[in-house]
C-alpha cells in the first residue's frame, strides 16, 4: 500500500505544485533526512495532517520560508509586503491539505479517508534520522514524509 500511496503523492505534488502555484516540481531519487539534504539551512516552516480509512497515517510538509512567500504572493495576488505570517500558514496548510486530498483520492479504497485538520509543526519536533522525499523547484527545495500509523 506505501508504494500506491507514494506514487500518488508524487502525482499529487506534480499537479497542485504546477497548478496552484505555477512551480514544475522534480522529485529526488532518494530519501534524505533534512541535514543531509540542506533543507535543515533553508529555515523550512513544516506542518502535519493525519488521515485515517482503509489504513491510517500521517503527512509532514516543509517548505522554507523564502519559498512559502513567493508561492504565497502568487497564490494570494498579494505582495511581500502585505503577507503576514498568517498568510503564510494558511498557504502551508492548504497546500498540504490538497496535496494529501488529492493523493488520498487516487486510492482505490474500500473505506473512505477522512482527513484531519493540518497542523502547524516547529522543526525542533521533527526526529534528526526522520527521512523526507525531497521536491526540487526551480528556487528552491520542499520536503515531504508519509509515516503509517
Amino acid at each position: 500500500m506505501m508504494t500506491a500511496l507514494t506514487t500518488a503523492m508524487m502525482t499529487s505534488i506534480s499537479e497542485v505544485m504546477e497548478t496552484m502555484f505555477y512551480l514544475p516540481v522534480e522529485f529526488g531519487e532518494t530519501q534524505a533526512t533534512l541535514i543531509q539534504s540542506g533543507m535543515d539551512n533553508l529555515k523550512p516552516m513544516g506542518c502535519q495532517l493525519e488521515f485515517a480509512g482503509d489504513f491510517s497515517g500521517c503527512f509532514t510538509l516543509l517548505i522554507p520560508k523564502e519559498l512559502l512567500v513567493e508561492m504565497t504572493e502568487s497564490f494570494m495576488g498579494e505582495s511581500k509586503e502585505n503577507l503576514g505570517d498568517e498568510y503564510l500558514t494558511g498557504t502551508l496548510t492548504e497546500t498540504l491539505n490538497m496535496i494529501c486530498g488529492n493523493a488520498l483520492s487516487q486510492i482505490d479504497s474500500k473505506k473512505p479517508f477522512g482527513l484531519d485538520i493540518p497542523k502547524v509543526i516547529d522543526k525542533p519536533c521533527i526526529p534528526k534520522t526522520q527521512l523526507f522525499t525531497i521536491i526540487e523547484t526551480p528556487q528552491s527545495m520542499m520536503a515531504i514524509n508519509i509515516n503509517m500509523a
